[in-house]
């Protein structure tokens, strides 16, 4: 009993994204990262956060399979993921390796 209340507390308290991966290694390691950190926000950006995270992981698993956006989504991803780790509000826990 003690268990099934400990791990129902666990799962109450923690964030349930789990993005799916993309098959793009750069763009993993972003959405990965960017799960990870976006609970450190200020709780007003918290679920701003976390749809855009859940709207971007979609929507690179959309053309992740392209081989003709292939190469542009992997440069945007890797972009982005440096641009997070210079001047955004997660900096930090962006840049951690």
């Amino acid at each position: 009993m003690k268990y099934r209340l400990a791990c129902l507390f666990v799962f109450a308290v923690s964030p349930a994204l789990a993005v799916d991966p993309t098959g793009i290694p750069q763009c993993d390691a972003l959405l990965k990262r960017y799960e990870a950190c976006s609970s450190l926000l200020p709780p007003k950006q918290v679920h701003a956060a976390q749809k855009e995270l859940l709207d971007g992981a979609m929507g690179m698993r959309a053309v992740a399979n392209d081989p003709t956006k292939r190469v542009d989504l992997e440069r945007y991803c890797s972009d982005t993921f440096e641009q997070m780790k210079k001047a955004s509000d997660i900096k930090e826990c962006m840049s951690k390796p």
